[in-house]
């Protein structure tokens, strides 16, 4: 077992699991829910004959489920997991340098989505080319990235539930399935190679890739073993204001009441070389017709070194001369005094991995008794190799800001380098989070096939996992930080250390005049200049300098205060399946019951409150007492759900068909807001105050309604309208709650700021899908077809009259054409403006919420059969160039505009 020892409780299901491994079991389907699933496949050997299949599927399933599918062996219809996720109805994609990484599934964030790979629980580590302060997160949210698409079979995304389908999931459940040698028996040989070219660096870098699949002994035994390599030299460009505040200070002696202030703007450009190796093995053996045994491992590695050069510009009112503000009080032009003109850079050389393992076994027991075993492990880890740096180099000097025109990137106007002028060393660090999370799983499930009246297939089992999150976050001790930048004289540094960089028409997509060159350097450099003895001597202690120094310099020191997350499940479900007809209709139902422990515990360790002490000299204050050495903090919660779901299905007539489904669904808070950790301060007694995490937080509970009818109108043709609403309890919000400490010299009264499960959130929204295939038409417009779909949604919240975070409208138009070994698609997608981060209250200030504003993107992938085993095609990505743009409140509060550019591909596909 990865992570931990099972408790007590969970033995006798490990037990049963461990027995059934003498079973002779039979082979595991690829779907969760195999023929009971509603399945709208995506390009199956070919876009026509695929979307005729799934309509099929569709139209006679129980649960409601979309899926994408390959088109052959080892081809997916877009570059990305994620990309092909977001042509699905009510499904939407965050993206990191142009790149899909995070889904959100009708309004619901990733974290709200769980993510299987062959049904299976997946650990995850998040984006390991993040060059944040808060490091690598460490959460539920599944990043796509790291999974090559060549070596996937097929995504399906689960809307409603049922009691076999694992919990976890308010928004949708995705099950990633990869290839085994018994889909296609015999042997299957295939290899492909293309060279992808960044219109933003004009570079070209090879992808490869290759599956090589056989079976033996009359099909009884077969070994499938694939690779895929991808390299990627990418670049972004980013106006960025980290947010705007709400302030009533006086600007240039003046009080204009509470105003939008921006807290910076920053240009950043980002390179970066992205690496990734992945492969598979997987062996089937199958000894008797009754009897399938499958071992599969997996593993990708994905190396991402980047750097940005940064011209960054910090704002404070108290800088402010000759400010100009709006109708809605914002700041849009000012000149900045007595100020840092800046440079900065940031580097980094990260490194994630996964590994998943199975064992899955499948026998049929009876003529109506089928049992299937399945064991698992998968361990993810991100490491920040040196870590990522940061470093800031600057002079005295004055700017101005305006934004006056409505521009998305503002007019900065600095003051002239003075002859004797010298760039001075700031603030310098290094910085990085190691994560690592392992799951251990197993299931045992039966299906049994009965005729009693209208019951027809009875289903139950038990499922258990054990997950441990560790996240150790380190950086460059305190001092090393910032004491360059605040010594009585800045240390001034050699001009042999900076080279002018030139971002070369910066954000040429965007409105506005951005500045094009500024100072740039290496930010290994500077760090081994400022750790020369002489230039240590420049400081106003250099004795305590060198203490520093000889302990770590400016590597990172981890924190102490690491904490790991332990999370044990155990679920016993069962369904019925019941079929009648009313009248001449044909109905099925499934009902079905889900019966969910969970188990967790919070460890971590932390400088601990010993005492507070009285004030000698004001009255009613005390100061904290602390101990020496980190101490151990470990906090245990439980808890326990029955998750019923029903789903229904009718054939009004045979070409009109009608579902409803529901259910109650939960998902568990993030790992990361479990933390066991809680820092207590010091000062008046009747104002003491502290702030943590929550490791006894609740899980999200919802309560959901799906509806929708279906016409299957001609062969290959269909439309859909769909219903949904969920009413979700316990929805995250910060609160500040009342906790009494007792300590030796009393008790003490604290306010303690922590996340809480206190809100209740109601999302409601329908989804209308049409596809049609332009048969009818005369050659060779008969190959034509068109694929629509919308999804319109919407939230109430008691906290207050925001959306909910990541819910936005979405459309898709897919346009395709297919006829004699020729196929053209061109996807269009657009989702709307939708919130992403909540509004904060940091000590006095206060920010709005950010928003992430309309986004369409127009792709195009096409290929042609040279003959039956060789295929060439080509693939467009963001065709037009669209510029991602998040802003604050008002629209003219631009807080983030990023350029990726376009990215082509052209390759061959060889298939034996």
């Amino acid at each position: 077992m990865l992570a931990g020892k099972p408790k007590l409780a969970y033995l006798p299901i490990l037990v049963a699991c461990n027995l059934g491994l003498a079973l002779p079991v039979m082979a595991q389907e690829q779907t969760l829910q195999g023929e009971d699933a509603q399945v709208e496949v995506i390009n199956v050997r070919g876009i026509k004959g695929s979307l005729i299949r799934s309509m099929d599927i569709k139209r006679g399933s129980a649960n409601v489920v979309d899926a994408i599918s390959a088109e052959d062996i080892g081809k997916f219809p877009d570059q990305n997991v994620a990309e092909s996720l977001q042509r699905i109805t009510g499904v939407s994609i965050d993206r990191e340098g142009g790149e899909g990484q995070l889904v959100t599934v009708r309004g619901m964030g990733p974290e709200f989505n769980a993510v299987l790979l062959n049904g299976r629980m997946l650990a995850t580590v998040g984006d390991p080319s993040s060059m944040s302060w808060e490091g690598t997160p460490g959460g539920r949210a599944f990043s796509f990235d790291i999974l090559p698409t060549e070596l996937i079979n097929g995504a399906e995304v689960y809307k409603t539930q049922s009691g076999e389908l694992q919990e976890g999931a308010i928004g949708a459940t995705i099950n990633i399935t990869t290839m085994r040698p018994f889909d296609n028996k015999g042997f299957q040989a295939v290899a492909s190679a293309k060279a992808l070219y960044d219109e933003m660096t004009g570079k070209t870098k090879p992808q490869l890739s290759g599956v090589i699949s056989n079976t033996f002994d009359d099909d009884k035994f077969g070994v499938l073993v694939s690779l895929a390599s991808y390299q990627r030299e990418s670049r972004y460009e980013e106006a960025n204001t980290a947010y705007y505040f709400k302030v009533t200070d006086d600007l240039d002696g003046q009080n204009y009441g509470e105003i939008y202030f921006p807290r910076n703007y920053d240009q950043i450009v980002q390179s970066e070389d992205r690496e990734r190796l992945s492969g598979t093995f997987v062996a089937q053996y199958a000894p008797t017709d009754n009897l399938t045994m499958t071992l599969d491992y997996m593993h990708s590695t994905y190396d991402v070194t980047g750097r940005q050069d940064i011209y960054p510009s910090w704002f404070t009112p108290g800088n402010v001369r000759n400010p100009v503000l709006d109708e809605n009080n914002t700041l849009i032009y000012a000149d900045f005094v007595d100020v840092y003109v800046e440079s900065m850079a940031r580097q980094s050389d990260a490194s994630s991995s996964l590994d998943a393992y199975g064992f899955n076994a499948e026998w049929q027991a009876t003529e109506n008794w089928r049992m299937e075993l399945d064991i698992s492990a998968s361990k993810a880890e991100s490491d920040p190799g040196k870590g990522w740096s940061d470093v800031v180099v600057g002079r005295p000097g004055t700017f101005s800001y305006d934004r006056q025109q409505g521009q998305q990137v503002p007019t900065m106007t600095f003051d002239q380098l003075r002859p004797g002028d010298t760039l001075t060393a700031g603030w310098t660090s290094l910085q990085g989070t190691k994560l690592e999370d392992e799951v251990f799983g197993t299931k045992l499930d039966n299906r049994l096939y009965v005729e009693a009246g209208p019951l027809v297939e009875v289903k139950f089992g038990a499922h258990y996992s054990d997950r441990t999150l560790n996240k150790v976050y380190g950086e460059t001790e305190g001092p090393l930080s910032w004491i360059y930048a605040d010594n009585s004289v800045r240390v001034p540094l050699p001009d042999s250390l900076f080279d002018l960089f030139d971002a070369d028409g910066f954000l040429s997509g965007a409105s506005g005049s951005p500045v094009n060159q500024w100072p740039t350097f290496n930010t290994d450099e500077i760090m081994a200049y400022l750790s020369r003895d002489e230039v240590i001597a420049l400081l106003d202690d250099p004795e305590a300098a060198k203490a520093v120094f000889s302990r770590n310099g400016f590597g990172i020191v981890p924190d102490q205060s690491a904490y790991e997350v332990n999370e044990e499940v155990l679920a016993l479900y069962a369904d019925f399946k019941l079929e009648g007809e009313l009248g001449d209709m044909p109905w099925g139902l499934v009902a079905g019951m889900r019966y969910v422990d969970t188990q967790s515990t919070s460890s971590g360790q932390q400088i601990a409150l010993l005492d507070l002490q009285p004030s000698q000299n004001e009255p009613n204050k005390v100061f904290a007492v602390y101990s020496d050495d980190y101490v151990p903090v470990e906090i245990s919660n439980s808890y326990q759900d029955w998750l019923p779901s029903l789903n229904a299905n009718i054939n009004f007539t045979e070409t009109l068909v009608g579902r409803g489904a529901i259910s109650r669904s939960m998902t568990r808070p993030e790992l990361n807001e479990m933390s066991p950790l809680t820092s207590y301060g010091d000062g008046q007694i009747d104002g003491l105050s502290g702030s943590g995490s929550n490791p006894l937080l609740a899980p999200y509970t919802s309560e959901n309604l799906d509806l929708s009818l279906e016409w299957y109108y001609e062969e290959g043709s269909y439309a859909a309208l769909a219903y949904f609403s969920k009413d979700i309890d316990g929805y995250l919000g910060t609160s500040v709650l009342p906790e009494t400490l007792n300590l030796p010299s009393g008790s003490y009264k604290y306010e303690i700021s922590r996340p809480v499960n206190e809100n209740s959130t109601k999302v409601d929204g329908y989804e209308f899908a049409v596809q049609h295939m332009f048969t009818t038409l005369p050659e060779p417009f008969d190959g034509l077809g068109v694929i629509f779909n919308l999804t319109k949604v919407d939230s109430k919240s008691s906290e207050d009259n925001l959306p909910l975070i990541g819910l936005g409208d979405s459309q898709n138009l897919i346009l395709f054409y297919e006829k004699d070994g020729f196929q053209l698609r061109l996807a269009y997608n657009n989702r709307s403006r939708f919130l992403q981060t909540k509004p904060v209250t940091t000590g006095s200030r206060q920010r709005d919420g950010h928003y992430v504003d309309d986004f369409a993107q127009l792709d195009i992938s096409g290929s042609y059969d040279i003959n039956e085993n060789f295929t060439v095609f080509f693939e467009g990505i963001n065709l037009t160039n669209e510029l991602t743009v998040k802003s604050a409140e008002y629209a003219n509060q631009t807080l983030q505009v990023i350029e990726t550019g376009p990215r082509y591909a052209l390759g061959v596909r060889a298939k034996f």
